[in-house]
């Protein structure tokens, strides 16, 4: 949408994107709803509308849901990453609650994001915890890949934005 010059169609973001048709569709009205485009020239069929970006956010994609509002999805990872990048060495316990600053991060949620990036290899675990001592992990060197969080995706794999690949997939004798 940015890279078009003027204005654009669903049916050139449909192919340019590789996306089938009614995800590029949804995510459209989506925006729209949102005031980050419009409809520049309204045809009957959707792929043949012409639309114009209204709103600029950058390079990454605004995060809207259905109805046009904010999407909060993915706001908890990334402040986890943020401050494990910061703080390099934490506890699940420091890390929901430096993280829960912008948003909402529960205790079993930094546990969890924290044994993922440890399978994927970003963290090390230093100490094992037990009782009331928690477990403590660090940010390896080599985990430093950019400024976005990898995500745990559905089928048990964890995608990393910054390479643009999957560096982790939960075998299949794994339960998670």
């Amino acid at each position: 949408m940015r890279s078009a010059s003027e204005s654009f169609t669903g049916y050139q973001i449909a192919r340019r994107a590789v996306v089938h048709d009614t995800a590029v569709r949804s995510y459209i009205q989506s925006l729209e709803k949102a005031g980050y485009i419009e409809r520049v020239a309204g045809a009957d069929h959707f792929l043949e509308q012409t639309l114009r970006l209204v709103k600029d956010l950058g390079a990454e994609a605004p995060a809207v849901t259905r109805s046009g509002g904010a999407s909060s999805a993915g706001q908890g990872n990334e402040a986890m990453w943020r401050t494990l990048r910061i703080l390099g060495e934490l506890t699940a316990r420091q890390l929901a609650e430096h993280a829960s600053a912008g948003s909402n991060v529960s205790l079993w949620t930094a546990r969890s994001y924290l044994k993922w990036l440890a399978r994927a290899g970003y963290v090390e675990l230093l100490s094992q915890g037990n009782g009331d001592r928690n477990a403590r992990y660090r940010l390896l060197a080599h985990g430093h890949t950019g400024p976005r969080a990898p995500m745990i995706q559905r089928g048990g794999r964890m995608y990393d934005p910054n390479l643009g690949k999957v560096v982790f997939v939960l075998g299949p004798d794994r339960i998670e």
